[in-house]
């Protein structure tokens, strides 16, 4: 590999972990915050895996989410890395995996596994892929 190829994986990565932060500062504040908003994050076409239940598209997703109990999470650490634009269509996508802990309303306080594939579309990042995984109480 050359210098200037390295270097270019390296902004590529410094590049994702910035995007992936900034993007779930925002997403799970909303989340927590205004669930009703949370929609405008998934693409037209997203899908979502949530504990093993899918759901296809950004206005069935919105309702699905939707119909959740309220909640809270904490955020204990991430990894983003950057998605090689020749599998992708030229489109910058990061992969971001969360893990953290999350407390519904009326359940006890639970570990997650969260994995976001995010395209920015236009200058907005857009999930198009969404799985999320309970650990057990």
């Amino acid at each position: 590999m050359a210098l200037t190829e390295e270097v270019d994986h390296k902004t590529q990565v410094e590049q994702a972990i910035e995007a992936g932060n900034k993007f779930c500062n925002l997403y799970y504040e909303t989340f927590d915050k205004s669930r009703h908003k949370v929609g405008k994050f998934y693409h037209d076409s997203a899908q979502l895996v949530w504990e093993g239940n899918g759901v296809k598209n950004r206005e069935e997703i919105q309702k699905f989410l939707q119909e959740l109990p309220g909640c809270f999470h904490v955020i204990d650490g991430m990894d983003c890395q950057p998605v090689f634009s020749e599998f992708t269509n030229g489109k910058e996508t990061v992969v971001v995996c969360v893990f953290g802990t999350v407390k519904y309303d009326g359940q006890d306080l639970r570990a997650f596994l969260q994995n976001f594939t995010i395209t920015n579309c236009e200058g907005v990042w857009k999930v198009v892929c969404d799985s999320l995984r309970l650990r057990a109480p």
